[in-house]
């Protein structure tokens, strides 16, 4: 495209916004036009539809993933993220309502882009920011304090909660529940200790204060709890 052809076609679209008041796309001199993210596929929704991932939110932008609506809780279905089998893991989620089922038995689904998701989490973790606990340098931490989280491949708050605690300076043990079932159980035991249930993962186990789902803040209280009172958290 020529100079003076990219000033006529800047022109023409000037006078269409003055005229519509719409915006124009931006146009590089290769005629390219940067385009949205594409539309997902249409996702039917219903409690027994197979090969689902659920992303929920708590009160405090803590992120859970179950692989059922019934491990949600109710209080906490209004925004979840679905990843399906072969859609959703791009700039593109589905997002669903998951409060009340329509008459056919199906949920109402939308789409989310990734960035819109984002500040929605990050949105609620400052609106219910708390006070730092005392820092600790990653020496003071490390020592004699790990971390085991059980969680699965596909998981991404518990890759997520792996890389937060490593940058805290504290030892990470992974167990996979899908591909060991035991650590499943040894999971579900140490979630009963503490009144606990239901198969949503990460569960974090940071010296003997058990966590359930990724949330940096308690993460923080709890690295503080455990280096302030071992004695009383062991399991």
């Amino acid at each position: 495209m020529t100079r003076r052809q990219l000033l006529f076609r800047t022109l023409l679209c000037l006078i269409a916004l003055l005229g519509s008041g719409s915006a124009c796309d931006r146009t590089t001199d290769e005629g390219t036009t940067p385009t949205a993210p594409e539309k997902l596929p249409p996702l039917t929704v219903r409690d027994d539809t197979p090969e689902l991932l659920f992303t929920w939110i708590d009160e405090e932008g803590g992120t859970h993933t179950s692989v059922s609506i019934a491990e949600i809780p109710a209080k906490n279905r209004e925004l979840v993220r679905i990843v399906a089998k072969d859609a959703g893991h791009g700039q593109m989620f589905y997002t669903a309502d998951l409060r009340q089922k329509r008459a056919d038995g199906t949920y109402g689904v939308s789409q989310m882009p990734r960035r819109a998701w984002e500040t929605k989490l990050d949105g609620m973790r400052q609106a219910n920011r708390t006070p730092d606990p005392p820092r600790l340098s990653p020496q003071a931490v490390a020592k004699g304090l790990r971390a085991t989280i059980y969680g699965a491949q596909w998981c991404g708050p518990c890759h997520q909660a792996k890389d937060y605690l490593s940058k805290k300076g504290v030892p990470v043990t992974e167990h996979d529940i899908d591909k060991h079932p035991r650590y499943a159980i040894e999971m579900k035991r140490k979630l009963r200790k503490i009144g606990r249930g239901g198969g949503s993962i990460p569960v974090i186990d940071i010296g003997g204060v058990i966590l359930q789902g990724y949330n940096p803040r308690a993460i923080d209280r709890a690295i503080a709890k455990a280096q302030k009172h071992p004695q009383d958290v062991k399991l």
